[in-house]
């Protein structure tokens, strides 16, 4: 498997696994601030969804429908959740934790595409422009832990 293609199917998967800890962290918020983090949850959950999208149809576009195959994406999902299984019962420090490896992987990504010649315009927008939405998210969650 080509190795842009590899890592096209781990950025969506590490996307998947955003949504999935965001959206249980929602559900399982409690608390005397129950209510804002439930919302704040909601808030970024909904926007790694729409990265997700965008994600997954610009790099079916550039690498094919195999970046998005099955059983690829449950394998790679798997490997990223489990990174996370055994971290702490803080919600807002996990959803921080999990938005920071991402912006780290992106950056990665961003080099892998750039040295195999595939960064295209639209990929490096692509990539920048979810990188910049996951900062906020980063921000929203810093704040709120503070």
């Amino acid at each position: 498997m080509d190795k842009c293609l590899k890592v096209a199917a781990l950025y969506i998967a590490s996307l998947k696994g955003l949504v999935i800890i965001h959206q249980h962290n929602h559900w399982t918020s409690k608390g005397s601030n129950f209510y804002g983090n439930h919302l704040l949850f909601e808030r970024i959950y909904n926007s790694a969804l729409e990265d997700l999208d965008l994600a997954a149809e610009k790099f079916i576009g550039l690498f094919g429908v195999e970046c998005i195959n099955y059983d690829l994406q449950t394998e790679l999902l798997n490997k990223v959740l489990s990174k996370y299984k055994n971290a702490t019962d803080d919600g807002l420090a996990m959803s921080l934790a999990v938005e920071k490896d991402f912006i780290k992987f992106s950056g990665e990504s961003y080099k892998c595409f750039e040295s195999e010649g595939k960064l295209s315009l639209g990929l490096d927008d692509m990539i920048m422009a979810i990188s910049s939405t996951r900062e906020g998210s980063v921000y929203l969650l810093q704040q709120n832990l503070e």
